[in-house]
């Protein structure tokens, strides 16, 4: 277990020099620590996007700790830990990282989100929510589908982020993929596209037909 504890404080960097480099020899022979390593590689990156740092009160963290060594031989003290490094040091390392990436990533509460609905612009009955943010990589979408017709096999959804001047004979627009719901009408999509939120404020949804055409050739069908 010491092992384990040694490698989740050389990820997050709290290790001092000498202790680094007493782990970094134990990782060259430790092919459990190499491939737990390997996984929380991009742990420190996704926790600078997560809540800001505050501290984990002594006896609280005397208690994890505590558990963590399951009765084996008392953990020597450590400068105090930040509630960031405490939870990555859980139970288990590779499924607390993946338990913060779907936070982080894509289901947490994110306050710079926008967050509206779709509503058709042919009168039928819908209910798709989209939630956008701006992303390191570009800005992603996430639909929540709850009643859409199904388009296929003839057809499918398409959505882009559009500039104010956009036309059908002066394109300025953005793909940002391809989806459908489910045969039930629902379904959650994820969306991304390197588009300037700046240039191409707006969405819209398109329904374009199964044909391999990458231009927008159909109606617009769902807008904001």
């Amino acid at each position: 277990m010491a092992e384990h504890l040694d490698l989740a404080a050389w990820v997050m960097g709290e290790l001092d020099a000498v202790e680094a480099r007493r782990f970094e020899a134990h990782l060259l022979g430790c092919e459990r620590c190499h491939r737990d390593a390997a996984e929380l590689e991009g742990l420190p990156q996704l926790l600078e996007r997560a809540a800001p740092p505050f501290e984990v009160p002594p006896e609280l963290e005397a208690r994890v700790l505590g558990a963590l060594v399951d009765g084996e031989r008392p953990l020597r003290p450590r400068r105090r830990l930040s509630l960031r490094f405490g939870a990555a040091i859980g139970a288990s390392l590779a499924a607390a990282a993946a338990a913060l990436a779907i936070a982080v990533l894509g289901g947490g509460e994110d306050p710079g989100a926008q967050r509206f609905a779709l509503r058709s612009t042919r009168g039928e009955a819908v209910d798709v929510a989209a939630t956008v943010r701006v992303i390191p990589v570009g800005r992603e979408v996430r639909l929540d589908i709850r009643r859409l017709r199904d388009p296929r096999p003839d057809g499918l959804y398409e959505l882009w982020f559009v500039a104010p001047g956009d036309t059908r004979r002066r394109p300025d627009r953005v793909s940002a993929g391809t989806f459908h719901p489910d045969a039930a009408g629902r379904g959650t999509v994820r969306l991304l596209a390197a588009a300037d939120p700046t240039r191409f404020p707006d969405l819209s949804v398109t329904l374009e037909p199964a044909d391999g055409n990458p231009r927008r050739t159909g109606p617009e069908v769902l807008r904001p």
